[in-house]
């Protein structure tokens, strides 16, 4: 009788430890949406490259005002997995705001900083801010990923008198086409 008791207690507490572990807890509810845009184009833009930011971090005024320019950063766009078939060229056009007298070269900056702006380049040669003249222009594409690589620094405005100091951001917009 003593043994039934023992394990009947040994029953009850160890039935008292394990509902702990079969409490109902509340339910965590979530959505997931799923996005995109199924277009007629021979390539798709890589998703990494379709928003990109380029940190130039900390600029000393005295060197753009002697002339000089920030470190160059590179950044690509990426054509990822074109067919060739119906389209084989691209052309790649930017536009932004650009700094008066810059020939539509130079970004302009926006924020508390002045006097200088955002060039940059492709192949060597720097790209026009207009939405008219091709950065990149009857680009032959192969079958597969294609990648446009740009640099780009900032320097003192020509028609700047000097330099502010200050934080400053610019955007550029990109649009390919294809031939």
């Amino acid at each position: 009788m003593k043994l039934s008791k023992i394990a009947l207690a040994t029953i009850v507490a160890a039935s008292c430890v394990m509902s702990t572990g079969v409490h109902a807890y509340d339910n965590h509810n979530g959505v997931v949406t799923f996005k995109g845009n199924i277009v007629n184009t021979p390539c798709s833009v890589s998703q990494d490259d379709l928003k990109q930011s380029v940190e130039f971090g900390d600029i000393s005024k005295v060197v753009l005002e002697n002339g000089g320019t920030s470190d160059v950063k590179s950044f690509d766009i990426t054509l990822k997995d074109c067919a060739i078939e119906t389209s084989n060229t691209a052309n790649v056009t930017f536009s932004g705001g650009t700094v008066t007298g810059s020939n539509n070269k130079m970004l302009a900056l926006n924020g508390s900083a002045t006097g200088a702006g955002i060039v940059v380049k492709y192949s060597g040669e720097a790209i026009a801010f207009d939405g008219a003249i091709a950065a990149v222009s009857d680009y032959n594409l192969a079958n597969g990923d294609n990648t446009f690589s740009f640099s780009s620094y900032v320097e003192k405005a020509a028609n700047a008198t000097g330099v502010t100091t200050g934080t400053f951001e610019s955007t550029a917009n990109f649009v390919i086409s294809y031939q």
